[in-house]
């Protein structure tokens, strides 16, 4: 504690009173709104700081250490200029007057300012963690940056979620990334953290951003150059869990005469142990059930990507993005046990289930890109035309073996076979259009239209062990196709005035949606129709009270679609007692947020928000009593209501030990009806996550940390209390062109939380045991020019429809 009182004393008594201030303004008298002024100490001509005009050409600086100083001062399309100061000391009121600028002969294409920044800045509708140039750039990957910059949690498998709320989208250079789960994981811990510039996070995006989503948006944001000449790098990982893991990876990019070659590849082997344990309490029939299963899946995946930039002038690009990808899932007798006992615990009967799997997945998608720059301001448009497709097979062959209280067979085993084919097939075309400056403001609009179509197929087939031949099912075998169009356009401005900032967006959404779930019973098809249109406002307000102290307040009203599974009527099975099925009548649901924030010294935040959803898509269990069966289903609830107070403290406490601190305070209300019963579940949850990283000489760098929480509400299910704790140990070597890493996660093995299922007629504990406790040994090295920019990302204009796609990469 005494490290954050130190560095707060010592931020709040560096500067004495005083100013410095001027009127900039072109040869014909007109204000240059929002041009660069920077301040050099001399003799040396260090930079101080760099600060930017208000709208009315006006730039002011205080507090300033005193000393001499050089002002230059610029504008694009304008020559600079500089001027020598008088001395400045802690009392002086310097007024330059009006500063004019002379027109260039030319146009100048860009104009690169370079300055220094404070690592955390606390923008209208982000917060942005400056990485160029920082200790957290240094011999860091991108993953690690991430779990030390402000309100970013990063969990035991690489999900990333902000401010307590999962799901959140990562982006690079604007652009939303094409993957998901793993293969992002992957991809962010072998992206060098001094290839960033900086980090935008986002917790509740402007409208210019999909409205679907409440889980916010991290945009990466690359250094650039342009550097010829090629790079790359190339990975391998060893982890042990309770099966021994293997992954390989490469890189490699090509940069010369306008073109830009880039590609990856991975190939990965993850077999993982899951098990579960289940009590479920039939308190009328005064009966305990107790579930367990085990199953060793054997993953296979391979992923790879490529693509090329075509520079065609200084102002427009063209890009062409390839990418697909393949994984194997497989399981060999996977065994699940139901144990039925009365209320004393006495074995009444047994049911084992032996469960084989073979499940190839694979997709693929392609983009195009066109980026074009209209002059040095950054009027600039974009346009994305997209295609992706996915195809999901799956064979699940299943044994059933009754047995009586005494372990002896009393039928012969049955045997049920299901086939399932997925196939998905997704369109979309986008654009965007900035003006930087027009009504004194920045504007931006766009369009977005996406075309999904899902067709799904599952068949059962059954027989008895003595059987020669399976029986098809017609009762229980279904086709669903499901189709999606979503059309959207936004408008979106921002402005500074003085001390005051805004941002008001607004996004509209035309969702026109058909399901049809055809029977094999010759039966009339049962169809639905979706047709409605949403409007998503969203707002920000930030005062800057003082060098010290930024207010802010935001909302915004966002959208959540079922993913294309939930929808699906399909009935999967686990045993004849337990089973999953969709729900096609699912709607969106609907959340409005409210944020109150305040910032000190530009990085330790409070946050006090608000969310209010309709409609909400739930995980439910449901039971039918009299035949002892439970399934799990989707359905919409009628609201959650979510308090939340957030604090990061990003504290650097030595020049070789850094930390990063988020704590935060969440309650979460749901109501809502199920089985005619009326729903009103609560609860509460502390988080704090605390991360250390200490770098030694020699290039060695130690990493501590990790997370507890008290227990909370995942839907209408109750989790328990839990925590990980993490270590890892890093070098580089080979020049600096290699890293070694070694890194333990959830070391005690407290990640997997019980849980707790009481509403209705439902009385359920479940105490998973994931594969969490993972040890990792990473090997990287990078060759070629290490300056080379990467190639650029985009959003491919289908990332929230992939994000709804079960399995994608």
């Amino acid at each position: 504690m005494r490290f954050i009182l130190l560095f707060l004393l010592i931020s709040s008594t560096a500067f004495a009173q005083n100013s410095l201030q001027f009127h900039l303004q072109d040869n014909n008298k007109q204000p240059l709104p929002f041009s660069t002024a920077i301040l050099k100490k001399l003799p040396d001509s260090s930079l101080y700081k760099g600060f930017l005009t208000d709208e009315n050409g006006l730039g002011k600086i205080n507090k300033i250490p005193a000393g001499n100083y050089v002002l230059q001062v610029q504008s694009t399309g304008f020559a600079s200029k500089k001027l020598s100061l008088p001395s400045i000391t802690e009392t002086s009121q310097i007024d330059l007057g009006i500063i004019s600028l002379s027109p260039l002969t030319k146009e100048l294409a860009e104009v690169e300012v370079r300055a220094t920044k404070p690592l955390i800045e606390k923008k209208l509708d982000k917060t942005i963690v400056n990485v160029e140039n920082s200790a957290m750039a240094a011999g860091n990957t991108t993953m690690e940056v991430l779990e030390r910059s402000p309100g970013v949690i990063v969990d035991k498998d690489g999900n990333i979620s902000l401010r307590g709320k999962s799901g959140a989208k990562v982006m690079i250079d604007g652009k939303i990334s094409y993957l998901t789960g793993t293969d992002l994981a992957n991809y962010l811990r072998n992206l060098p953290a001094d290839q960033i510039s900086t980090l935008e996070i986002m917790t509740n995006p402007s409208s210019r951003y999909d409205a679907a989503g409440t889980g916010g948006i991290i945009n990466i944001r690359l250094k650039k150059n342009a550097n010829i000449g090629m790079n790359g790098s190339a990975n391998a990982t060893l982890a042990q869990a309770y099966f021994l893991r293997q992954a390989l990876g490469a890189n490699l990019n090509y940069r010369n005469n306008g073109w830009n070659w880039f590609g990856n590849a991975s190939v990965g082997q993850r077999p993982n142990m899951e098990r579960n344990y289940l009590l479920r309490r039939f308190t009328a029939q005064q009966e305990n059930w107790e579930q367990s299963f085990r199953y060793a899946n054997q993953n296979k995946n391979a992923q790879v990507k490529g693509g090329v930039d075509w520079y065609y002038s200084p102002k427009t690009t063209f890009g062409i993005l390839l990418s697909g990808g393949y994984n194997y899932n497989s399981l060999t007798d996977g065994l699940n046990q139901t144990v039925q006992m009365n209320s004393q615990n006495e074995v009444l009967s047994c049911l084992d289930t032996y469960n084989s799997l073979e499940n190839p997945f694979f997709n693929y998608a392609a983009n195009f890109n066109f980026k074009h720059t209209y002059d040095s301001t950054g009027r600039e448009l974009t346009i994305d035309l997209d295609h992706a497709r996915f195809v999901d097979e799956s064979q699940n062959n299943y044994r059933s073996r009754y047995v009586n209280a005494l372990f002896l067979p009393v039928m012969p085993d049955s045997l049920l076979r299901t086939n399932s084919a997925s196939f998905i097939n997704q369109y979309s075309l986008k654009s965007d259009y900035v003006i930087p400056s027009f009504l004194k403001a920045k504007w931006s609009m766009g369009m977005k239209s996406s075309w999904v179509q899902t067709d799904n197929d599952l068949q059962f087939r059954s027989k008895s062990a003595q059987a020669a031949y399976y029986n098809f099912l017609t009762g229980q075998s279904n086709r669903f196709v499901y189709t999606e169009q979503i059309h959207a356009l936004y408008l979106n401005t921002e402005r500074a005035i003085g001390k005051w900032s805004y941002q008001i967006g607004l996004r509209g959404e035309w969702t026109l949606a058909d399901g049809t779930s055809s029977a094999y019973t010759g039966e009339a098809d049962m169809t639905f129709h979706r047709d409605y249109l949403q409007i998503f406002p969203s707002a920000f307000l930030q005062y800057e009270a003082s060098k010290k102290h930024t207010l802010g307040m935001n909302y915004s009203r966002r959208i959540d679609r079922p993913g294309y599974s939930d929808l699906n009527p399909f009935v999967f099975f686990l045993d004849n007692y337990t089973y999953n099925v969709g729900n096609p009548m699912l709607m969106p649901q609907l959340t409005n947020s409210f944020e109150l924030s305040h910032t000190y010294m530009g990085g330790i935040s409070t946050t006090l928000g608000y969310s209010h959803t309709d409609q909400v898509i739930t995980q439910l269990l449901k039971q039918e009593a009299e035949t002892r069966k439970t399934f799990q289903t989707t359905a919409n609830m009628a609201q959650r209501v979510t308090y939340s107070l957030g604090i990061s403290l990003p504290i650097p406490i030595k020049n070789w030990w850094t930390s990063n601190t988020d704590i935060f305070i969440n309650r979460a209300e749901l109501t809502g009806n199920i089985s005619t019963a009326n729903i009103n579940t609560a609860g509460n949850m502390f988080y704090v996550s605390s991360n250390h990283t200490f770098t030694l000489p020699k290039d060695y760098k130690i990493e501590f940390g990790g997370n507890y929480f008290t227990g909370g509400l995942e839907g209408a299910f109750l989790f328990g209390a839990g925590g990980s704790l993490n270590m890892g140990i890093q070098k580089t070597i080979m020049k600096k062109r290699a890293t070694i890493r070694l890194n333990a996660q959830d070391i005690l093995y407290t990640s997997n939380p019980p849980v707790t299922i009481k509403y209705a007629d439902l009385d359920v504990l479940v105490r998973p045991k994931n594969d969490s406790r993972v040890v990792r040994l990473n090997f990287t090295y990078r060759f070629g020019n290490a300056s080379i920019k990467g190639a650029r990302q985009r959003s491919t204009g289908l990332d929230s429809e992939k994000g709804r796609v079960k399995g994608a990469n």
